[in-house]
């Protein structure tokens, strides 16, 4: 599980920050914490609408992209705006590893173990467990 490797941490920080935007977030970290190297990890059903955001070219523009593979979402990821309007700076899979090092924009799309879960299902079932 993604969530449990040991340089990821798992925080309430958005709901903490009280704006309900990822560019709000987004600012705040690379603010926050300018020397630390993120990368924003998102599903490929939010890619795929992702041009529906607010700021969402300053979100891919601000720092890496990580986007896991979700059931049957990769070709609309890929044929989306967003995924069009930065086909340039995505990197190849193999080179993943070295996606926090990449100044942005830059972006990868990773073919993980495909699960039907949803993030807000996953966060939900956290709370109940007070994970």
């Amino acid at each position: 599980h993604v969530a449990h490797h040991s340089r990821i941490t798992v925080t309430g920080l958005e709901e903490s920050l009280g704006g309900p935007f990822t560019v709000e977030t987004v600012r705040f970290l690379r603010r926050r914490f300018p020397a630390t190297r993120f990368v924003w990890i998102m599903g490929a059903d939010n890619l795929a609408g992702f041009e529906r955001w607010k700021g969402w070219r300053q979100i891919f523009e601000t720092m890496p992209i990580a986007v896991a593979d979700r059931p049957g979402w990769r070709y609309r990821a890929l044929a989306s705006r967003a995924a069009v309007t930065y086909a340039a700076a995505r990197i190849d899979e193999a080179d993943a590893a070295g996606l926090p090092d990449r100044p942005a924009p830059a972006w990868v799309l990773l073919g993980i173990p495909l699960s039907p879960l949803s993030s807000t299902k996953l966060r939900e079932a956290a709370r109940a467990r007070k994970w």
